[in-house]
């Protein structure tokens, strides 16, 4: 096996977990809702709007029944040329319909008002699990969840608006059906009993034939969006190296072809809803006339008055509508279950991402000696998943004015000995005892967006540092040329405006203004001329300092170096290599 240095690196990634749990049904959407919605203080705020939800769609269910009685009645005066009764419950029928409509109106309210506080609570939930210390990290080590961005900024709103409308639909399908039911049992108990078999026979039929394909082809449609989605991103990320490469060719090959798949799948998913909707149609259509012809005997017979047949259709429909509420929203039902399985799969990997970091080389704060800095002692480093041993028994103390560089060939495990210190290894043993302020500076360069100021003071809060300081560390940065182009106040896309060299030095610049107590710097100037990297070492002012490099030119800004060797401890072949810490002469 080769490890690359880079991932000291890549070689470090976990594979994807393939055999995941199945997820699916309601019971993740309840599982996401108890995870999130009921924190405070979105339960709060969501008992609120739930609670004014409740007001208004028994408000306006009961309007809605009234309004059957009010139509049975002139319905009935038409039939018997009654204009006084007609006058009445056409009065009647205006004053229902001006109460229920402003209560519609505060059940919309309501609706939108949960549906904020619940994606509220959905996102801010997602975020502070996202932005943990080493969780995003750890996320992309873990390789299971390819496109946590679009789960927490698109889809935790779908899942909200959808949640909140399935809630909806449920409570006013229950209070539609206890108003109607009784009106359906109060003029014909067969009927009532035809009613509810029909209902559920409708129920059964959806989820068993359609429910599992379609929820498992919205499922498969998600995860084939997000690797199509993935898949161009990257390309844009890449653009520079994919133009060099003259890669497009190819990387429109593999595109076209995800794209093929998803196709496929959607087709599928066009088909099924196609047999649905027959089924929904037909189901509807069989419901409108279930009535008609039971009603039609008993007001032939007289039993029945022509307003008294027109109140029951609307009772009858009303109630078949409301017990038959999964045959109707089943493609909501469906869309909402596959998006609450893609956050619970967020919400459990960012979940394993937080636990991962209680394994690896033990991390503490307090070292032996009272003067030291850094201690390491015992540190072994694997690659994961049971990989070979990439470093073994590495001890080593640094105080003040100490300087150590790390020297070994490509795909030593420099960079894992350096993540290993960070705490973002956690495959390995030993310990790790730091004290005082640590920055770490990498390779790739972390370039937020915003203005060249908060590019030069990255992580800090606006206002930290005055102008006149960020001016001088970038000066001493080797940033001159950028300073005379550029103000501090410019906004820019500056990862495609700076040049790699540029961008360490942004970099360096920000390790000048915060001025921790111990530096580590892995391949941090590995973009620059040797002139230049002689002159930011010269620059840096840290009491402690780690480097990571290749260059000979960097051994005179070192006081000690960690070399590799080869073989165990006893210099016999084949045994896991030894880090030596020895101190430099001159």
């Amino acid at each position: 096996k080769v490890a690359r240095d880079t991932a000291g690196g890549d070689a470090g990634r976990s594979p994807q977990k393939q055999n995941q749990k199945q997820r699916g049904g309601l019971g993740t959407v309840l599982r996401v809702a108890r995870r999130y919605l009921l924190t405070p203080p979105y339960a709060c705020r969501g008992a609120f709007f739930g609670g004014l939800l409740f007001v208004a769609l028994v408000a306006t269910n009961v309007a809605a029944v009234a309004q059957s009685y009010a139509q049975r009645d002139f319905m009935t005066a038409l039939a018997k040329s009654d204009g006084e009764l007609f006058a009445r419950s056409l009065a009647r029928a205006l004053a229902t319909f001006a109460f229920g409509v402003p209560m519609r109106c505060l059940c919309e309210y309501a609706t939108g008002g949960l549906s904020v506080t619940w994606r509220d609570a959905l996102t801010h939930g997602l975020l502070a699990e996202y932005f943990r210390p080493q969780a995003i990290y750890r996320l992309r080590r873990g390789g299971s969840i390819q496109d946590p961005d679009t789960r927490i900024a698109v889809e935790a709103g779908h899942f909200a608006d959808a949640a909140v409308l399935m809630s909806r639909d449920t409570l006013e399908n229950s209070l539609k059906l206890v108003g109607f039911v009784g009106v359906v049992f109060a003029m014909s108990r067969p009927l009532c009993a035809v009613m509810v078999g029909y209902a559920a026979l409708g129920a059964l039929l959806t989820v068993n034939v359609f429910g599992r394909p379609l929820i498992r082809l919205d499922r498969g449609i998600r995860a084939q969006e997000a690797l199509f989605r993935a898949g161009l991103a990257r390309c844009r990320d890449r653009a520079e190296a994919l133009a060099f490469a003259r890669g497009e060719a190819a990387e429109s090959e593999a595109a076209t072809e995800r794209y093929l798949d998803l196709r496929r799948k959607q087709w599928s998913r066009v088909c099924w809803r196609t047999a649905l909707a027959s089924f929904k149609d037909c189901f509807g259509w069989a419901a409108c006339l279930l009535p008609i012809s039971a009603a039609a005997p008993l007001c032939l017979r007289g039993e029945l008055s022509i307003g008294a047949v027109s109140q029951l259709v609307v009772a009858f429909q009303a109630s078949v509508s409301a017990l038959s509420v999964v045959v109707r929203k089943f493609r909501s039902v469906s869309a909402l279950v596959a998006e609450g399985s893609r956050l619970e799969a967020l919400a459990e990997a960012l979940a394993s991402a937080a636990a991962e970091r209680d394994g690896g080389p033990r991390l503490s704060a307090s070292p032996r000696d009272a003067a030291a800095l850094l201690e390491v002692e015992g540190l072994a480093v694997d690659l994961p998943s049971g990989g070979e041993r990439l470093a073994e028994g590495v001890s080593l103390s640094l105080a003040r004015g100490d300087r150590l560089l790390i020297a070994a060939g490509s795909g030593a495990g420099k960079t894992s000995i350096v993540r290993a210190v960070a705490g973002l290894w956690p495959d390995g043993s030993g310990e790790v005892r730091r004290q005082g302020s640590v920055m770490f500076l990498s390779q790739e360069v972390y370039v937020p967006e915003g203005s060249l100021r908060r590019l030069l003071t990255f992580p800090a809060p606006p206002g930290a540092f005055a102008d006149g300081a960020i001016v001088a560390a970038a000066r001493r940065a080797e940033l001159g040329q950028l300073l005379e182009r550029r103000g501090l106040d410019d906004v820019a896309d500056w990862e495609a405006v700076l040049s790699r060299g540029e961008q360490q030095r942004c970099a360096f610049c920000r390790l000048l203004l915060f001025r921790p107590d111990l530096a580590v710097l892995d391949e941090a100037t590995s973009a620059l001329d040797e002139d230049r990297e002689a002159a930011l070492y010269t620059a840096l002012d840290a009491p402690a300092v780690i480097s990571v490099g290749h260059r000979p030119g960097l051994r005179r800004f070192h006081t000690h170096v960690l070399r590799r060797e080869d073989g165990g401890q006893d210099g016999s072949d084949g045994g896991p290599p030894v880090w030596r810490f020895e101190q430099l002469s001159g």
